[in-house]
């Protein structure tokens, strides 16, 4: 949940504020008492001013604090809604001043005195007890102040290295590849149009890698007519994966919204075809009915290999799979061979016998998961020193109550990350798993929200583009970098990690109906396309989107959540409008 860059704005309007505050009481036409209210308004803008120092400057440890410590958490949460509530107040007001500055040169020619907005005094005064409120509880938390700000991007040094390991160079599972593809190139022998083959695994141990080099395998590609690829990470859908589907196979939007429709659509397209289809990430456990339905349309066809992921047993059971593929660990030679290129490169003969000794102790906390093993090793790749990598060996994030062990070493990878990449990386969960970012659309969407340093420069673009840059270098994103214009996703349980930081204030709908319940907490919003967003029953009450700062609609039909959104007068501040029709 960071919020250094809300607390950095609000600190930038106020300045701006208070400068606007001293021209005003420097008027030669001035009374008595607007001299005097420009006076406590400019007194109770540099207190505020020095308190919001005195906050930030605690934030790198709440912020390390808060994947571990609920406290620690509800107070950011609550630092958060008072900072945005400021910053409302003090744009409002830096608005109104520039209008009486732009009315003033008329005004002062015909004699008039320009007057501070209404209720300005007041409103200020209620900001700066609320962040005094707060800054008494952050006392009782023990929160430490830091000394020395962390440290930027332009400071840190990197472990040499000649080059960057692209995303296909993959250690091991050549075995269980070559198992799969004889598998799913093998006739079905039993008479029947579909088969189903799972690949069952923890998160993180590499299924849906195990399937992207089966899918991308010529042979694969040789075999089958048509290809499609689903992610079905959340409950399952029978209308919205349809069509999904068919968005896979055709690579062109379908505009069909009918369940029968759809179905008729796919039975017509993969009629007497060969059919390979990787449904990933499967997480449902129960409704079978619901699986037959979504089965019915590719009887049409002449074969249906359909390649599985999931991390749930049950859900080969109810895909009735022959057989079941139980992925296992890496062996330990396979995690030190993927610990060591990521983390050292090709040069771990010139690094110091310290760090090699620190990183293989390190490497044992990551379970030979590849995922928890690649991002640890990008992570101390970029730590500077035999210190750093001992405060992440020592880590308490290790023995946190993670919901998965896959947790832990992602949880220290975002915790150890430069204050400014936090914004950047959570405000990636607002977007549905599976969402291929572009670069460069990212970056606006960055600078939009104030999240890029030097926002208003001309480098802001450059700037930003370095920061996804090392994201991607970090392993937090998934893809290759060819060009400044790159394109990449999230890991699921990548993306599971900054949904579960940024909680409700970073929300995606995709298929289901928004729940109201939560959007006084939403500042970014996310509407994709279905049948059901059509159906928003009655308009919310105002107040409830009074927080977003983005509304991205992805949608085809303009949906009616997004007109309800937009027709409520709470959304003026919102920072960032995207329609993609």
């Amino acid at each position: 949940m960071w919020i250094g860059g809300v607390i950095s704005n609000v600190h930038s309007l106020g300045t701006k504020l208070l400068h606007a505050v001293n021209q005003f009481s420097s008027q030669p036409s001035s009374s008595s008492s607007t001299a005097s209210e420009s006076h406590q308004i400019e007194t109770e803008l540099k207190n505020l001013m020095d308190l919001l120092m005195r906050i930030k400057a605690t934030l790198n440890d709440a912020e390390e604090r808060e994947i571990r410590d609920e406290s620690v958490k509800l107070w950011l949460k609550e630092l958060k809604r008072v900072a945005y509530d400021a910053e409302d107040v003090l744009d409002e007001y830096n608005y109104e001043v520039l209008r009486a500055q732009v009315e003033a040169r008329n005004a002062f020619l015909k004699g008039k005195l320009i007057q501070m907005p209404d209720g300005m005094l007041g409103q200020i005064q209620q900001i700066r007890t609320k962040f005094a409120e707060i800054a008494q509880h952050r006392i009782a938390l023990q929160l430490s102040e830091e000394e020395a700000p962390r440290r930027r991007h332009s400071d840190l040094q990197i472990v040499p290295t000649s080059h960057m390991v692209i995303e296909s160079n993959i250690i091991g599972r050549q075995r269980e590849k070559e198992e799969l593809i004889n598998l799913l190139c093998s006739e079905n022998h039993d008479g029947k149009i579909i088969s189903v083959v799972t690949i069952v695994g923890a998160g993180g141990i590499g299924k849906t890698t195990l399937a992207q080099l089966v899918y991308n395998d010529k042979r694969i590609q040789q075999k089958f007519d048509k290809f499609g690829w689903v992610c079905v990470s959340e409950d399952f859908n029978v209308q919205k994966h349809t069509k999904e589907v068919i968005e896979s196979i055709t690579r062109k939007p379908c505009t069909l919204e009918n369940l029968s429709a759809l179905q008729h659509n796919i039975s017509e397209g993969v009629r007497k075809k060969r059919i390979f289809l990787v449904l990933d990430d499967v997480s449902w456990n129960e409704k079978r009915n619901l699986w037959e339905t979504f089965r019915v349309p590719f009887m049409q066809a002449s074969m249906v290999k359909i390649l599985v992921t999931t991390r749930n047993e049950s859900v080969a059971r109810i895909m009735q799979t022959i057989p079941t593929f139980n992925l296992d660990y890496m062996s330990e030679e396979q995690s030190l061979q993927l610990f060591q290129r990521y983390a050292f490169g090709e040069v771990i003969h010139i690094i110091d016998s310290n760090l090699v000794k620190i990183g293989k102790q390190i490497l044992k906390k990551c379970g030979r998961l590849p995922l928890a093993v690649k991002s640890i090793a990008c992570l101390i790749r970029h730590e500077p020193n035999e210190k750093s990598w001992r405060e992440i060996l020592e880590s308490e994030l290790w023995e946190s109550d993670a919901r998965c062990e896959i947790f832990q070493p992602l949880q220290i990878s975002y915790a150890r990350l430069p204050t400014y990449l936090k914004p950047c990386f959570l405000y990636c969960s607002m977007f549905p798993k599976d969402y291929r970012y572009d670069a460069k659309e990212l970056v606006n969407l960055w600078i939009s929200q104030g999240y890029v340093q030097n926002s208003i420069s001309k480098d802001a673009k450059k700037d930003g583009l370095e920061y996804a840059k090392q994201l991607l270098h970090r392993s937090l994103f998934q893809g290759s970098l060819k060009s400044d214009n790159f394109q990449f996703t999230l890991h699921h349980m990548v993306h599971d990690l900054a949904r579960s930081i940024s909680g409700h204030g970073c929300c995606s709908t995709k298929g289901d109906i928004i729940n109201l319940d939560f959007c006084e907490e939403f500042h970014h919003l996310y509407i994709g396309s279905s049948e059901k967003l059509l159906e928003c029953p009655s308009p919310p009450p105002s107040k409830k989107f009074a927080t977003l700062r983005t509304l991205f609609v992805n949608d085809y039909f303009w949906s009616g959540v997004a007109r309800v959104i937009v027709s409520t007068q709470s959304i003026e501040k919102t920072h960032t409008w995207v329609l993609l029709c």
